[in-house]
C-alpha cells in the first residue's frame, strides 16, 4: 500500500506525538531516590528516571550552588506542596581529597547550603532533615560524583528517618523541632544546638 507524502506526515506526526506523550508521563515529578539511599524510606520506587535531579553537584572544595543545582531544588521546594506530610533528606558529602575533618566541615556546609536554599524557597526547616556523611562512601580516588549533597523526600517517622542515616554510617544528623536546632551523632542522644535556622 503507497501513501501519499502527505499521509506519510500525518502518520509521523502521530507517532511524535505519541511517543512524547508517553515520554513526558515516564519522566513526570521528582525521584528524590538513587541506588545509595535507604529506598523503604523514600518517596520513590526506583524504577524510572523522573525530575528533578536529587543529587546536587559542587566545584571541587567548594560550597557554592550553581545555576543548576538552584533550578533542581527550585523544583523539590515545588513538590512539597500539597504534601504535608513528607521531609526532605539532605545527605552532605564531599570526595577523599583533604584530611577527613576537612571533608566532614564541607560535607556538614554543602548540606546547610541546600538546607538554606530550600527555606528561602519557603519550605518549612522543620520538614527537613540534614545526615552528614564527610567522605564515608567516597571513592578512593577523588571523583567529582562524590562532591554532592543527596536530597530525598520520606515520609517516615522522624525518629525512623535518623535512625536509618545513622545505620548507614551518617556522622550526625541535624534537625529543627518547633524552632529549636536539634543534633544525634551515632551513639549519642539528642541535644539542642544553639540558632533555629
Amino acid at each position: 500500500m503507497c501513501r501519499t507524502p502527505i499521509a506519510n506526515v500525518a502518520v509521523a506526526a502521530a507517532a511524535l506525538a505519541a511517543v512524547a506523550t508517553t515520554a513526558a508521563t515516564a519522566l513526570a515529578g521528582p525521584d528524590f531516590v538513587t541506588g545509595d539511599r535507604a529506598a523503604p524510606l523514600a518517596a520513590s520506587d526506583v524504577r524510572r528516571i523522573m525530575e528533578p535531579a536529587d543529587d546536587i553537584l559542587f566545584a571541587l572544595d567548594a560550597v557554592d550552588l550553581d545555576p543548576i543545582a538552584a533550578l533542581q531544588l527550585a523544583g523539590v521546594a515545588r513538590w512539597l506542596d500539597g504534601r504535608p506530610d513528607d521531609r526532605i533528606v539532605v545527605e552532605g558529602r564531599a570526595d577523599s581529597s583533604g584530611s577527613a575533618e576537612h571533608n566532614i566541615e564541607l560535607a556538614t556546609q554543602r548540606a546547610e547550603i541546600v538546607r538554606n536554599h530550600l527555606i528561602g524557597a519557603g519550605v518549612d526547616p522543620d520538614r527537613i532533615v540534614i545526615a552528614v556523611y564527610g567522605e564515608t562512601g567516597a571513592r578512593q580516588r577523588p571523583e567529582a560524583h562524590d562532591r554532592r549533597a543527596v536530597v530525598y523526600a520520606s515520609a517516615a517517622p522522624l525518629p525512623q528517618l535518623i535512625a536509618a542515616e545513622l545505620d548507614r554510617d551518617a556522622m550526625e544528623v541535624v534537625w529543627t523541632h518547633l524552632g529549636s536546632r536539634l543534633r544525634e551523632t551515632r551513639g549519642i542522644t539528642p541535644v539542642a544546638a544553639s540558632g533555629a535556622r
